[in-house]
């Protein structure tokens, strides 16, 4: 898997976690993507928030998701932590 496979893997993810009723269009914030040796780990903001600079529009809880190159596994993070470590658990448990 290459990185725009897995970019594309979780945007779809996204998509579909979507509210069908108040959408939020997000966009994966490309030059925050982390690259390991295993894979990455890609971060999103809401559109209007990255377009308007308004905090009212800024997503909160929307925790970073980790691609596997290898596996194509898709795992979400969380928040409560830096990425840093769920990038550590990440990685203890390959």
């Amino acid at each position: 898997m290459n990185r725009e496979e897995a970019q594309k893997l979780v945007e779809s993810e996204i998509s579909r976690l979507q509210n069908q009723y108040d959408p939020i269009e997000c966009i994966v914030l490309e030059d925050e993507t982390i690259e390991k040796d295993w894979g990455w780990v890609f971060f999103y903001q809401s559109k209007d928030y990255l377009e308007s600079g308004d905090f009212r529009d800024m997503l909160c809880g929307n925790a970073p998701y980790i691609v596997n190159r290898h596996t194509g596994a898709l795992t979400e993070t969380g928040t409560a932590h830096n990425i840093e470590h769920y990038i550590n658990e990440y990685e203890a448990a390959l």
